[in-house]
């Protein structure tokens, strides 16, 4: 987050929030912390500031939609929680060129929270000084190489863009960034990737960066900003949740697999002890040219195939170490016996654990689901998840989504589940059908007509109305969905629906988004 950026964005961001009240702190990720602000700018309902503290890229925005948090609070959370619950923010000292936000406090202790961009949040009680002018340069092409050092208004990004900019358009540009204000630019590639700007970048600029990006002009900082953080923070704190939730099953899933190797090696080692029968089976057949209390390092034998040296124990006579190549023999079936059963065992729970994996990572958010929704179809989508329980199906949508529907009742039950509570379920209207559910990342995504109305085609193909030309579908999210007390599988109670819709059905909706 640019300097120039964080100006625009504190400019918009401070007066929303004044009055606002304190309501919770978490932290549901490294180097990010979520503040719940109530109120503020005259209006009810609740806000989430988002700071990532970052020296590379760091990320401070104001969102409506929630990130679930299930991480148990660390001490700087809980030190900030003691000292800023329930109060409301009466003042706010910005010094963007350092980008820190300080927001003072009501009560009778002075408490000021400092929101820094690079170190974190942290709290003061002394206020802090407000930001002298900065001093902008007359002429660039006058500036002698290395001297924007000295100079705090051109920052890393904005020199990146005055690269490509011929000294005319590179002095218009900070005029334009020294009055302040202005529009904001928020640029989205084809490959996920999101970027927000105080300036419009170049096009050669946007080239040397790779891929296709689209621009989209706004006068809401805080409404780019917000788009921009959703996609870039939502989405990896969802990857880390899923990372989290499916680690012990994977370090177990490891373990057994060196346990696996161990086995794989053991089983050379016995293998080599059975083995020695043949030998034994061939000293016997030749015991009567050895005298009976001799000891040797060795004898040379008449194989089938020719000459057979077998080394022997010299503390022992040869008859004796015919009868220990019979013993490890024996011993050797025995262990491969036991050896086999112990691997099956081993493979059994290897194949649990890795099936706990991969529904955990299905559980918790989108399962490999796409970084953004775009109107034409994806290339290089995420596979289909591979472990899911055999009453549920996977497809994905032709935006790219995850979807999932329950083959029977028990699948229904089980499709539910895999749920997120921020995740779509959907059903067809006045009688029974499949469940489905349509995977995101978290609360801000938005899904696309085209995947919603997929889905339906998914819930109205096994359902009562599957004969007919169209169908109703009704949607809700998924906490809105709980399962009936003493009810068979599958039932449900919606506490509250989103909306319904009808869909036409196409006959050959599965087989096309089974194979995406």
């Amino acid at each position: 987050m640019d300097a120039h950026l964080f100006r625009r964005f504190c400019d918009a961001l401070v007066p929303r929030i004044m009055g606002a009240r304190v309501e919770k702190i978490h932290a549901p990720g490294p180097n990010v912390t979520v503040f719940s602000l109530y109120g503020g700018d005259g209006r009810d309902g609740k806000r989430y500031l988002t700071l990532r503290a970052d020296r590379k890229s760091p990320l401070l925005f104001s969102s409506d939609h929630r990130i679930p948090v299930n991480a148990q609070p660390p001490a700087f959370v809980m030190r900030l929680r003691k000292h800023l619950s329930g109060r409301r923010v009466s003042k706010a000292v910005c010094r963007w060129t350092e980008r820190r936000l300080w927001l003072g406090m009501s009560g009778e202790a002075q408490t000021w929270l400092c929101l820094d961009l690079r170190e974190g949040p942290s709290l003061t009680f002394d206020p802090p000084e407000p930001e002298d002018d900065p001093i902008w340069p007359d002429d660039l092409s006058a500036l002698p190489p290395e001297s924007w050092k000295s100079w705090s208004v051109l920052t890393p990004a904005l020199r990146r863009t005055l690269a490509f900019l011929d000294p005319l358009d590179a002095g218009a540009l900070l005029m334009d960034l020294q009055a302040g204000g202005g529009d904001v630019f928020l640029y989205e590639s084809d490959k996920g990737r999101c970027d927000v700007s105080a300036w419009p970048l170049p096009r050669e600029q946007l080239n040397a960066m790779g891929g296709v990006w689209t621009e989209t002009v706004t006068e809401d900082p805080i409404a780019a900003l917000a788009t921009a953080g959703e996609k870039l923070v939502y989405r990896r704190l969802a990857e880390q949740a899923r990372e989290s939730a499916a680690r012990p099953f994977s370090a177990e899933a490891s373990r057994l697999g060196k346990l696996l190797d161990k086995l794989n090696g053991e089983e050379k080692r016995l293998s080599a002890m059975r083995d020695r029968k043949t030998d034994a089976l061939l000293l016997q057949s030749q015991l009567y040219r050895f005298d009976q209390a001799a000891k040797l390092g060795s004898v040379t034998l008449d194989g089938p195939e020719g000459p057979v040296t077998l080394a022997l124990d010299k503390k022992r006579t040869v008859r004796e170490n015919m009868a220990d190549m019979f013993h490890q023999a024996g011993r050797g079936k025995r262990g491969l016996e036991h050896l086999e059963r112990r691997r099956a065992e081993v493979l059994a729970q290897k194949e649990a654990a890795e099936t706990s994996m991969l529904r955990t990572l299905a559980a918790v958010a989108g399962a490999g689901a796409p970084p953004a929704a775009k109107d034409k179809k994806r290339e290089g989508k995420a596979p289909l998840p591979t472990g899911l329980p055999k009453q549920v199906q996977a497809f994905r949508s032709s935006d790219g989504f995850l979807l999932l529907r329950g083959r029977d009742t028990r699948g229904n039950a089980l499709a539910l589940k895999l749920a997120a509570p921020h995740d779509y379920w959907l059903h067809t209207a006045d009688g029974p059908s499949a469940h489905v559910i349509i995977r995101r990342d978290h609360a801000g995504q938005d899904v696309p007509e085209r995947t919603l109305r997929e889905a339906g085609v998914l819930a109205a193909l096994k359902s009562w109305q599957k004969e007919q030309d169209s169908a109703n579908i009704q949607y809700s999210l998924a906490k809105y969905i709980h399962p009936m007390k003493n009810a068979a599988p599958g039932m449900v109670r919606i506490d509250r629906s989103e909306g319904s819709f009808r869909v036409a059905i196409e006959r050959d909706l599965e087989t096309r988004l089974a194979k995406n």
